[in-house]
C-alpha cells in the first residue's frame, strides 16, 4: 500500500509535502514549467501537465554544491520500502542523483547510499525505484543532487511515493540507467552549436572527427560551387552559339571563327571542337 506521496503540489499551490531542504549552499527548488536554464531541464511534470517538480542547478558559487531534500522520519515498519520516484538529467555535465537511507546513531546521522545515476540520461523522464531495508529504528530518506560549477543542464525530480509491501523484483528500476546516453565530449560538441556558455562554464576542445569534418566542409562546398559553375557556363556558351548559328544573318566570317574556338571549362580540362563543315551545315539550313 501507499505509504506516502508527494508531487510537489502545483503552481499556485507548491509544497514539499512536510519534506525539508537542508540548506548546504545549494537548494531543491519548485517549478511547475521549463526550468531557466536554456535547452536543458524538464519543460513539464513527468505527466506532461503543468504540474510541479523539483530541480537543482549549479549557481557557480562552488566548485561542487550538493543539494538535500530528507522525508519526515519514518517509523520502524515490519518490511522494506519501496522508493518510487521521477528523474530527468538533460544536459552538459549534469552531476549525479542519489537516494540515500538516512540512520540515526551514537556519533550522529549517517547517510548510507541506495542508489546513485550521473551524466546525461536524454531529454525525457525516467522511472527510478529503490528498495529501503527495514531497520529498528526510524530513519529518513534522503534525495541528494551533486552538481560542479562546470555544470551546463539542470536535475529534476518528480512524484515521489513511498510504498510497503512490495517484493524485490516488483522495486526494481524499470528504466535501469547505466552509462551516459552521450559520451559528455560529444555532447558538449553538440550543445556548443545550439546555446552559448556562461563564463564559468568549462568547454572541451573539438574532438579529431571534428577537426577532419570541418577540413572537409570548406573543400566539399569549393566542389559543389566550381561544379555549379561550370555548368552555368557552359550553359550560357550554349544559349550564345544557338543563337549565333540560328541568326540568318550571320556572316562567313563569324562562322569561321566560331568553327575554330576553343571552349575552356573552369577545371582546366580543354575541349576543342571539332573541325565541322559549318558553311555546308548553313547552307543547307
Amino acid at each position: 500500500f501507499l505509504w506516502f506521496a508527494c508531487d510537489f503540489g502545483w503552481a499556485n499551490d507548491p509544497s514539499f509535502c512536510s519534506w525539508t531542504s537542508e540548506d548546504t549552499g545549494s537548494r531543491w527548488q519548485i517549478q511547475s514549467s521549463g526550468t531557466p536554464t536554456l535547452n536543458t531541464g524538464p519543460n513539464m511534470d513527468h505527466m506532461g501537465g503543468s504540474g510541479n517538480f523539483i530541480y537543482t542547478l549549479a549557481t557557480g558559487l562552488q566548485e561542487t554544491e550538493v543539494a538535500r531534500l530528507v522525508s519526515p522520519v519514518v517509523s520502524s515498519p515490519d518490511s522494506d520500502l519501496c522508493v518510487s520516484f521521477w528523474y530527468h538529467m538533460f544536459g552538459s555535465h549534469i552531476g549525479t542523483l542519489h537516494i540515500k537511507q538516512r540512520k540515526q546513531t551514537e556519533t550522529g546521522p549517517v547517510d548510507i547510499l541506495l542508489w546513485t545515476v550521473s551524466g546525461h540520461q536524454g531529454n525525457r523522464w525516467r522511472e527510478g525505484r529503490v528498495l529501503v531495508p527495514r531497520t529498528n529504528k526510524p530513519y529518513q530518506v534522503v534525495i541528494e543532487g551533486l552538481v560542479e560549477r562546470k555544470s551546463w543542464g539542470d536535475i529534476a525530480v518528480d512524484d515521489i511515493k513511498v510504498l510497503n509491501g512490495l517484493s524485490i523484483s516488483d522495486c526494481e528500476d524499470p528504466d535501469v540507467p547505466t552509462e551516459p546516453m552521450l559520451p559528455e565530449d560529444r555532447f558538449n560538441e553538440i550543445f556548443e552549436e545550439i546555446t552559448e556558455y556562461p563564463d564559468f562554464v568549462e568547454t572541451n576542445q573539438i574532438s579529431g572527427t571534428g577537426n577532419m569534418l570541418k577540413t572537409l566542409d570548406p573543400i566539399l562546398i569549393t566542389i559543389i560551387a566550381m561544379s555549379a559553375l561550370g555548368v552555368f557556363l557552359g550553359a550560357i556558351c550554349g544559349v550564345v552559339l544557338y543563337c549565333a548559328c540560328s541568326h540568318g544573318g550571320m556572316s562567313e566570317r563569324n562562322l569561321s571563327a566560331l568553327e575554330n574556338y576553343n571552349f575552356e571549362l573552369v577545371d582546366g580540362v580543354k575541349l576543342k571542337k571539332d573541325k565541322l563543315n559549318v558553311q555546308s551545315s548553313y547552307s543547307e539550313a
